[in-house]
């Protein structure tokens, strides 16, 4: 465990030194292409055998967005019912299918597969371990690409109506490729400094499920529950309220350009292959936590690997500003200005304040560890 936080905190205070997609480091491709399998031994070895592999700092995959959408326009709408919205108020978590077009799914696996084949330092410790082929928390933060998709995608507006508030922020995002090993029964608490009250977990799909493992699994109105800790990452399912809940199970097998939306109190696992090893096959998702409307800054003594940039934010205070961007109802023009200098990025002022927050807490110090690849 102690090699692993390690790991995770040499990563985090990466030096930025603005490698963009046509200027990577020596020996390594810097076109832009199509999407194509990566298995899952050659991207594990390569990072946890070769550090000159990682790439440092901000990157960019230049890519035109789909409708070449001027900087300061509002995301794509995408109308949300009703209906929807009152399902994810019962049951904690709601399917919405075909948020993205074809030419979106494209313009994300095109980005994916650069980043992969640029993989950023920030990424080292959780693919190293093998449960993932590629997992990057904040790529919002290192990779324009992402957060120009963030900014204009219709993802900010649906996450808008079903949250019922008129600004949206990025809390934390997480990209995910392949998870070998699956995720089992868990509550989400990797969501940045915000109150589960004043927030919403997402994932965008950039591939169909397989018939047979990877799909996600709620159990339905666990977001009520009153028996799991906030702290809690893992839960025991057999006992108590869970037991009487988990009789309810909720199973999507969202498609390409889905998107799945819910409570982060909601407990919820996913499978892996039985062989731990996606092959030539991909899973690709961008996944996440947003800030609703008008919440405080609730950071202080947790160890929070979304929370790492240079602040002097107290509890209470408006959670706001670039290193948690506003996507609704439009992108901010000075935090876009903030990412692009490379202000939103990992600092050892914020590793700093994080192992402190750790020291603090022997409980939360085991769980960052265990959420270091989540």
């Amino acid at each position: 465990m102690r090699l692993s936080l390690l790991a995770a905190v040499l990563s985090a205070a990466a030096p930025t030194i603005g490698l963009r997609a046509g200027h990577a480091s020596a020996g390594r491709p810097s076109a832009v292409s199509g999407a194509a399998s990566q298995p899952r031994a050659h991207v594990s070895s390569k990072l946890s055998t070769n550090p000159l592999a990682y790439s440092f700092g901000l990157q960019d995959t230049v890519l035109p967005l789909p409708g070449l959408p001027p900087a300061d326009s509002p995301p794509q709408h995408h109308t949300i019912s009703s209906a929807q919205i009152a399902t994810l108020k019962r049951n904690g978590v709601v399917h919405i299918p075909g948020v993205l077009s074809d030419e979106w799914i494209e313009y994300m696996r095109t980005v994916t597969k650069w980043q992969v084949d640029h993989p950023h330092m920030w990424a080292s410790p959780g693919v190293a371990s093998g449960l993932y082929d590629y997992i990057q928390r904040n790529v919002w933060s290192t990779n324009g690409a992402y957060a120009r998709f963030m900014y204009h995608s219709p993802v900010a507006s649906c996450l808008a109506q079903l949250g019922e508030t008129t600004e949206v922020r990025i809390a934390t995002d997480l990209l995910m490729v392949n998870p070998n090993k699956g995720f089992k029964w868990h509550q989400d608490n990797q969501n940045g400094p915000v109150t589960f009250d004043k927030a919403l977990r997402f994932w965008v799909t950039l591939d169909d499920t397989p018939f047979d493992h990877g799909a996600p699994v709620y159990i339905k109105g666990s977001h009520e529950n009153t028996c799991v800790p906030e702290s809690a990452v893992f839960v025991d399912i057999s006992t108590g309220e869970l037991a009487q809940l988990a009789t309810n199970l909720l199973e999507f097998r969202p498609k390409a350009g889905d998107l799945l939306v819910w409570h982060p109190r909601t407990i919820h696992k996913i499978d892996g292959p039985s062989t731990q090893d996606w092959g030539t096959r991909l899973r690709r998702v961008l996944g996440g936590t947003v800030i609703l409307g008008d919440a405080p800054y609730m950071g202080e003594g947790k160890a929070l690997f979304s929370d790492l940039g240079r602040h002097a934010l107290q509890n209470g205070d408006p959670l706001k500003g670039p290193l948690f961007p506003r996507i609704y109802p439009s992108s901010v023009k000075e935090e876009r200005l903030a990412r692009e200098r490379g202000e939103c990025t990992r600092t050892w002022e914020g590793v700093l304040r994080l192992m402190s927050n750790m020291a603090a807490s022997a409980q939360q110090m085991v769980i960052t560890a265990i959420m270091i690849i989540h």
